[in-house]
């Protein structure tokens, strides 16, 4: 008898877990939100309330049918499928400013964010009852061979007045939304019942079937670097054709006076000047070289430890004596040479190399930094002017004319400031018709190399625009570095299976 009792309290308990997440998040959305403040779903916003109604219809019928395992999934298939909407929706508002959202607030917070602890609380009130539960055998004793269970008079209630919360659900759906192939807007008008102001749309169907991906926009193809090659993946013809470049002038043509190939078991991806040595990274490995491009010391970085660092797109000095290397997903780490260093302490950062190298300690350390006009591109360049350093964005398979310079103060690593520069450029082509590998600072200009149509943007960061356009002979075919040297300017590019290193007049 006392299995039969906990049998009975456990479908109580169910008829009003059921009850209440139709009465409140339902019922409040749709009477009090909805007729009253005049707020209108989203698609997203109506997925959620679906998924709700769903679970809660799935929560009477275990009250009325007895506890039977398809009930039982379905309810935990649609609770998960209103996680994953209530998280793509709040995903998409998650890095607004204060106060910044979409729809009505409930004590300071939006309504698709409530949906997310609907869901959670779902989860664990499921859990809670399951704790209380009977063993199963009694639930087929409670039925007693009915086909169904008889209500009570507080499941009945529960279940007319749910039913009617739905229906009033199903009348808002089809006055703002309207029937098939109408669906939902994604910025919908207030709530109305005068057809005046009633908006039916097709809109979202635009364009939902195509380049299906879970990661949506996030769906961004690595860069090209001179070790992987990703011309294919990026959907980018490379040429080495200067005037297939978006510049409507070219103010100056680069001349080779030097060409050397440099011995070297890698592809070099970066190759800088600093300090009176040379400085080059290949995919995780960072070298220091001397003038005959011996190696003199390197290590291979630890790209997943705490925050994960891509390929390595660019190093440059940091407070005198230490460097900041960044991956091209904008992760960096700031270390410096110690030929002493705790090999131990530094493990954490460095696969080879923790005994010649720092990671960690004061000053050092690893950090992500963050954009605004570039969070969905990746970088392939850096350089600093010893205030600022700058990266700037590539092209991808998702976006292909987006080109951005960020600015960031070396004193925080805190951004500074985004812009696209000023240039002049052909009718209907823009600067994401470059591919940026490399950048280098000189006399308060940037000079911003592109392997794509062999041109030199010079930069002014203070203009925010183009001042001058260089182009480097078609002869060097996979640009990845420049740097100057002796006053002169070098390109490294990577093409026949060799490192080769370009002087240019």
């Amino acid at each position: 008898m006392n299995e039969i009792n906990k049998a009975k309290n456990f479908y109580t308990l169910m008829c009003l877990a059921g009850f209440l997440i139709i009465l409140l998040p339902v019922g409040t959305a749709n009477v009090i939100f909805g007729y009253f403040l005049g707020d209108s779903p989203c698609v997203l916003c109506w997925g959620q309330r679906e998924a709700m109604i769903f679970i809660g219809v799935m929560a009477l019928f275990i009250v009325r049918y007895g506890m039977k395992g398809k009930y039982l999934a379905a309810l935990l298939i649609m609770t998960a499928a209103g996680l994953y909407q209530s998280f793509a929706h709040f995903g998409n508002h998650a890095m607004e400013d204060l106060d910044q959202g979409f729809g009505l607030p409930v004590f300071g917070i939006h309504t698709y964010f409530w949906a997310e602890v609907v869901f959670w609380a779902v989860v664990l009130l499921l859990g809670l009852i399951f704790i209380f539960a009977p063993k199963f055998s009694a639930f087929d004793k409670e039925l007693n061979g009915e086909k169904f269970r008889k209500y009570t008079s507080f499941s009945l209630a529960a279940v007319v007045i749910s039913a009617i919360i739905v229906a009033s659900n199903v009348f808002q759906a089809f006055v703002g939304t309207g029937v098939f192939p109408y669906v939902g807007q994604g910025d919908p008008v207030r709530f109305s019942l005068n057809p005046k102001y009633i908006i039916w749309s097709t809109g979202s169907w635009q364009g939902l079937w195509q380049n299906i991906s879970f990661l949506g926009k996030r769906d961004v193809k690595a860069p090209d670097y001179a070790f992987a090659p990703a011309s294919a993946k990026l959907g980018i013809q490379f040429d080495n054709d200067v005037n297939n470049s978006p510049f409507a002038k070219i103010d100056q043509g680069l001349k080779i006076t030097n060409e050397e190939s440099i011995k070297f078991d890698k592809a070099i991806n970066t190759l800088d000047f600093i300090n009176n040595e040379f400085v080059a990274s290949s995919k995780w490995d960072v070298y220091f070289l001397d003038n005959n491009f011996t190696t003199k010391d390197s290590f291979e970085l630890d790209p997943y430890f705490s925050a994960s660092i891509d390929p390595i797109v660019g190093i440059i000095p940091y407070m005198n004596d230490k460097f900041i290397l960044m991956g091209s997903n904008k992760s960096f780490l700031r270390f410096k040479k110690n030929p002493s260093a705790n090999e131990a302490l530094q493990y954490a950062d460095f696969v080879k190399g923790a005994n010649h190298f720092e990671g960690q300690g004061k000053g050092l350390g690893r950090g992500r930094l963050s954009t605004i006009r570039s969070r969905f591109n990746h970088v392939a360049s850096m350089t600093t002017d010893d205030k600022y350093f700058y990266l700037a964005t590539v092209p991808n398979n998702k976006d292909a004319k987006t080109f951005v310079i960020s600015k960031y103060s070396l004193k925080d690593l805190v951004l500074s400031g985004e812009f696209t520069p000023k240039a002049n450029l052909k009718e209907g082509k823009t600067l994401g018709d470059l591919y940026i590998t490399s950048m280098t600072e000189k006399d308060g200009l940037i000079y911003a190399l592109s392997k794509n149509h062999n041109v030199i943007a010079v930069i002014d960061p203070a203009k925010e625009e183009v001042v001058k356009t260089l182009s480097f002979p078609s002869s060097i075919t996979n640009a990845r570095s420049i740097f100057f040297k002796d006053g002169k300017i070098n390109i490294l590019s990577y093409q026949d299976g060799t490192n080769k290193l370009f002087t240019l007049n």
